[in-house]
């Protein structure tokens, strides 16, 4: 996996060895001899050696307190959906386990704040079984059904007591260590960071239930900044090919700062359960894809390359507003006082690629914005001058070669050409709404990549990579309703990334030319929102503050 600077998975895993045999060492104090022969003062001093103790912790013992642990997590994540009004009439019976519940709710430290929310939902033509096996068998899978919400996950096996007890326990079909990243496709927004077990238990025959508890509970050295109290999701069947769910999100987090999102966040809209249900319904949906409004051959295997293709997009766009980018790949070269983010793409090696990135708000609907920046997304990344931040001014549409998308048509990837002086430009867009989120994205394709892997179907790196980051270069926006009612809330908050390409051979390219030419594209957009979706003239463009929210007029 990448390294991260903060704050990355831990190295140190729930109950990781039962037959680690070191003392633990208590370094707040230190044998000193005074006056006295006999008499030891505690001294905080790391140059001297350190009374050691040792933990009495039979195998027994560790075995029951991860016992305990367990079933008091799924007990709180049963007793919150039972408190919800769901389907859950009445909490299992497990026992005292008072102490650990009542750990559970304690109230979160100053800065802190609790978000809770249960959502329910029937998810079509998938077993109950199958989503137990989907969110405990594979980490990737997971990410895969909960992307973008869910930006990146690294799962692991279970170790000592853990392990024994899922062997022990034939309910406990699934036990792994989690670390996984939360992110709003925005620089204003710190990404939510991790740790915590899961593991999947069927209750009874057709229900099950998958548990997450944060791994502070065992683990107080674990890296996250934010507390997965516990969560999960209880399934069970409904009718011969569906299954419903019980989505329950019990999380602590650092309060929210006052920016762009402050509304949406402190609304619970951006991360409650009813959230992630969406984007679990969405991503089944997207996944059958058909064609439509065929102009080329399309081979059979076509559909997954366009879904890994743009997934890949969509996973270099959430890089880029992360809050700590992939550092093999991109280097923020502005500082974190500028309203504008700067990237270096280092691994593009044809041209000098930089990345230009910043959300701004617009006083109009999600769905209005949607609509309007379809078109000019292509353009931006279809058609721009080598070199020059400006877009080329055409006459002419291009040509719609196929659509690729949901029956719904909440999901369509598009192939549409245009030939040029140059040759033939193709351009590939995924355009994806939902009433929490929605991407518009785009890349140019060569004549080579669609005759590969479109009209022949070959075999693409895209849909085998494990890495967290294809360097894939989308330009594109997201777009997020700045508080309730979905695509028809009153006003949108949108995040604008492009790419920059300059001549390696060409004038040499500091910081500010980049950000100059970033600029030049921004005001554009935002001039013409204002112009043909808000039906305002604008004079002065408001960019939002990157660490503290403020609004400058450029």
């Amino acid at each position: 996996m990448n390294v991260k600077p903060f704050p990355g998975p831990s190295c140190i895993r729930l109950y990781a060895d039962d037959d680690d045999d070191r003392d633990f060492v208590d370094e707040g104090f230190a044998e000193k001899k005074g006056k006295d022969k006999d008499q030891t003062i505690p001294r905080r001093d790391l140059s001297v050696a350190f009374k050691t103790y040792k933990r009495q912790l039979s195998n027994y013992q560790r075995l029951q307190l991860a016992n305990n642990y367990c079933k008091a997590a799924y007990l709180e994540v049963m007793s919150l959906a039972k408190e919800a009004g769901t389907w859950v009439r009445a909490k299992p019976r497990l026992g005292n386990l008072d102490d650990l519940v009542n750990e559970f709710r304690t109230p979160p430290l100053p800065g802190r704040k609790m978000e809770v929310s249960v959502a329910t939902a029937v998810i079509p033509d998938v077993l109950a079984s199958e989503i137990a096996e989907m969110m405990t068998l594979s980490s990737n899978l997971w990410s895969k059904l909960l992307f973008p919400l869910v930006k990146y996950v690294e799962g692991s096996n279970v170790v000592g007591s853990l392990q024994y007890l899922s062997n022990a326990d034939v309910s406990i079909k699934a036990a792994v260590q989690m670390y996984a990243e939360l992110q709003l496709p925005t620089t204003l927004v710190p990404t939510r960071y991790f740790e915590f077990l899961r593991y999947g238990k069927e209750i009874m025959d057709g229900i099950y239930i998958i548990v997450d508890v944060s791994s502070r509970y065992s683990d107080p050295f674990a890296k996250r900044n934010s507390e997965r109290r516990p969560s999960g999701v209880i399934i069970r069947e409904h009718g011969p090919e569906d299954c419903e769910i019980i989505w329950i999100e019990n999380v602590e987090v650092d309060e929210t700062r006052e920016n762009l999102y402050s509304t949406i966040i402190g609304s619970n809209l951006a991360y409650g359960a009813h959230r992630w249900v969406t984007t679990l319904l969405w991503n089944l949906k997207r996944d059958k894809s058909s064609f439509s409004d065929l102009k080329i051959d399309v081979h059979p295997g076509a559909g997954s390359f366009l879904l890994a293709l743009t997934q890949a997009m969509k996973r270099f766009f959430m890089e880029c507003v992360s809050q700590h980018p992939d550092e093999t790949a991109l280097t923020v070269i502005t500082s974190g006082e500028d309203p504008i983010r700067i990237l270096h793409n280092k691994k593009l090696n044809e041209y000098i690629s930089f990345v230009g990135v910043n959300s701004f708000r617009v006083q109009a609907k999600p769905l209005s914005v949607f609509q309007f920046l379809m078109k000019k997304d292509l353009q931006l990344e279809q058609f721009r001058v080598f070199g020059d931040s400006e877009t080329n001014e055409v006459d002419e549409e291009p040509e719609l070669l196929f659509t690729f998308g949901t029956d719904d048509k909440s999901n369509i990837i598009s192939l549409h050409k245009r030939v040029t002086k140059e040759g033939i430009v193709y351009g590939l867009q995924e355009a994806s709404m939902d009433e929490y989120c929605s991407f518009i994205l785009s890349k140019t394709l060569t004549e080579d990549t669609v005759n590969a892997h479109i009209v022949c179907g070959n075999k693409s790196i895209y849909e085998d990579s494990k890495s967290r980051m294809a360097n894939i270069t989308p330009s594109g926006f997201a777009i997020m309703p700045d508080g309730p009612g979905g695509l028809h809330c009153d006003a949108s908050v949108v995040t604008f990334l492009v790419q920059l390409y300059y001549d390696p051979l060409g004038n040499p390219v500091d910081v500010e030319f980049v950000r100059k030419d970033f600029l030049s594209d921004l005001n554009s957009i935002i001039r013409e929102l204002n112009e043909k979706v808000v039906g305002e003239k604008t004079n002065g463009i408001e960019i939002i503050h990157l660490t503290q929210g403020k609004a400058s007029c450029i």
